[in-house]
C-alpha cells in the first residue's frame, strides 16, 4: 500500500528543530487535499471486531467470520480475498493459540514483523521512523515485558527467536509514537494503523490541516490559508483540555514539549478551561482560575473576588472525580452499559452544575458522555440538550475548521429534525456543511450523507 500526493506535488519533506516534518510546496486553500495515505500495516480493535469487516472498516450487520480462524470477520469474499495476502500466517498463528486471543498491539507488531520480511521499502521507510527507544526504556518496561510474554506465544518459539529483543523494542516504539488511531466517520475509534507519509506531519495545538478516514484511507486536508513554505501541522492530542494536561500527553507519548502558539499564548483560554460559576446568582460571569495555585479567582464579567478558600479546594476534589469517572464511563461504553454511563454522566454533572462554569473542559467532556449514552438508548430530547449545552465550547475552543465541531452540529442538526424543529436543524446541518466540507472534502460520504439531508430539510422549510 502506498501515499500519494494529489493535486500535483504539494508537499515536501524537509529538516526542522523537531526533526523531519513536512512543508506545502505552494499555497493552499481551506479545503485543499495534500495527502491521500493507506495504511502500510493496520489492525481492527477487538472491541470493533464483528461490527466491522477486518479489511475495509466498514460496518455491516452481516459480518462473515473467517471459516478457518474464525475470529477475523469480513463484509464478503471479495475483501476476504483482498485480506488473504497478510492474514494467511495471523490466521495460522491465531488457530494455535486458541482460545486465547491476541492483542491489538501483538496483532500490530505480528504484521510489522511479517511485513518488513517481505517488503523492502516498508523496511526502510520504517527504519526512518522515531522510535524514541531511551526515553521508552524508562517508562514503559513492564508495559513491553508483558507484550513479549503474549507475543511469544502467539509467533511461536521459533520465530520469535529471528528478533532480538532490542528489535522488538523499536517497532513497539515506533508504534508509540507514530501509529494513527483510525477512527469513523463520527470519529468513534475503530482500529490502529501506520501511515509513513503522514507520519512526518508534525504537531500543533492550532494545527493548519486536519486528518480524517475514509474506511482506512487517511486524507489528509488544509484547514487555513497556508503559504508556501509554511510547516503542514496536524494535532496529536485533544485540544478541549487545558495547555498543561495536553503538554502532559505529548510528553507522556511523542516526548516533546509544545512550543505552538496557543501553548505559549493560552493562559486566558487554560483559566477559562478551568473557570468556576460566579457566586454572584445575578452574573452569568465566569470565575477564572488562578494559575499560580495561590491567588483567588475573581470573575471576568462583574469583578468579584472568590473569598472562600474552601471553594477552591471543593473544585479541585471535584475535578479528581470527573476525572475517575471518565475513566469508568470507559470501561463501561466498551462494555456497551450506556444506562450505567448515563448514570454516572449525570450524576457528576449535578456535582458540578452548582460549581463549575460552563465553559470548565471537564463540564463539556461529560456532557459529551451523557449525549453519547443518550443516542445510544434512544432518549433523542435529552441528547439534544446536552449536545446543544456543549456548542459554546466547542465554537471557543477548537479551531473554526475542525472536524469534532462539524460532527457535534450534524448530529445536533439531525436530532432537531427528528423532534420537528427544522428551522434550527435547517441552521445546524448548514454550520454542520460550512465545516465539514472542508475537513472531510465534499466527496466524503459522510459530507454527501449530510448535503442529502440539507437538500431535504431546505424543502420542508419552504
Amino acid at each position: 500500500m502506498a501515499d500519494s500526493e494529489v493535486l500535483g506535488r504539494v508537499y515536501e519533506m524537509f529538516e526542522c528543530s523537531k526533526g523531519r516534518g513536512l512543508r506545502a510546496l505552494k499555497s493552499l486553500k481551506p479545503a485543499e487535499d495534500i495527502l491521500h495515505s493507506t495504511p502500510s500495516v493496520f489492525v481492527l480493535s477487538n472491541n470493533m471486531r464483528g461490527y466491522c469487516c477486518d479489511f475495509c472498516f466498514a460496518k455491516r450487520d452481516d459480518i462473515q467470520r473467517c471459516s478457518r480462524c474464525k475470529f477475523f470477520r469480513y463484509c464478503d469474499r471479495e475483501c476476504q480475498k483482498k485480506a488473504w495476502k497478510e492474514h494467511k500466517i495471523e490466521c495460522e498463528r491465531i488457530r494455535q493459540v486458541s482460545p486465547n486471543r491476541p492483542t491489538d498491539l501483538v496483532l500490530l507488531i505480528a504484521k510489522i514483523i511479517h511485513k518488513r520480511q517481505l517488503d523492502e521499502t516498508f523496511c526502510a521507510d520504517l527504519t526512518n521512523l522515531v522510535s524514541h527507544r531511551d526515553q521508552l526504556r524508562q517508562s514503559k518496561k513492564d508495559t513491553f515485558s508483558a507484550i513479549l510474554a503474549v507475543l511469544v506465544k502467539f509467533l511461536g518459539q521459533k520465530k520469535f527467536q529471528e528478533i532480538s529483543p532490542p528489535e522488538l523494542f523499536e517497532i513497539f516504539g515506533k508504534i508509540t509514537c507514530n501509529s494513527f488511531t483510525i477512527c469513523d466517520s463520527e470519529l468513534q475509534p475503530l482500529g490502529v494503523g501506520i501511515y509513513i507519509k503522514a507520519s512526518y506531519l508534525n504537531h500543533s495545538c492550532h494545527p493548519n490541516c486536519v486528518a480524517v478516514f475514509n474506511g482506512t484511507t487517511l486524507v489528509i486536508h488544509a484547514t487555513e490559508h497556508i503559504k508556501q513554505g509554511d510547516e503542514l501541522t496536524i494535532s496529536y492530542t485533544e485540544l478541549l483540555c487545558p495547555s498543561y494536561q495536553r503538554k502532559e500527553e505529548l510528553m507522556s507519548r511523542y516526548w516533546f514539549e509544545c512550543q505552538c502558539s496557543k501553548c505559549t499564548s493560552s493562559v486566558k483560554e487554560d483559566r477559562l478551561m478551568l473557570s468556576l460559576k460566579c457566586f454572584d446568582p445575578a452574573c452569568s460571569g465566569a470565575l477564572l482560575h488562578c494559575l499560580d495555585g495561590d491567588s483567588l479567582a475573581s470573575c471576568h464579567t462583574c469583578g468579584k473576588r472568590l473569598e472562600d478558600k474552601s471553594v477552591m479546594a471543593k473544585a479541585e476534589s471535584l475535578m479528581v472525580k470527573s476525572k475517575e469517572t471518565l475513566k469508568q464511563i470507559e470501561v463501561l461504553s466498551k462494555k456497551g452499559d450506556h444506562k450505567a454511563v448515563l448514570d454516572l454522566a449525570e450524576e457528576i454533572l449535578a456535582q458540578q452544575k452548582g460549581l463549575f462554569h460552563k465553559l470548565h473542559h471537564m463540564k463539556i467532556s461529560m456532557l459529551d458522555k451523557a449525549m453519547d449514552a443518550c443516542i445510544y438508548l434512544e432518549m433523542w430530547d435529552s441528547a439534544l440538550a446536552y449536545g446543544i449545552e456543549t456548542m459554546d465550547s466547542y465554537k471557543l475552543y477548537y479551531p473554526r475548521y475542525h472536524p469534532v465541531v462539524g460532527i457535534q452540529l450534524f448530529r445536533i442538526g439531525k436530532l432537531q429534525v427528528y423532534l420537528d424543529k427544522i428551522d434550527e436543524g435547517f441552521e445546524s446541518l448548514l454550520q454542520a456543511e460550512a465545516i465539514l466540507r472542508v475537513t472531510h472534502g465534499i466527496h466524503h460520504p459522510l459530507v454527501m450523507e449530510l448535503r442529502e439531508m440539507v437538500a431535504k430539510t431546505l424543502h420542508e422549510v419552504r
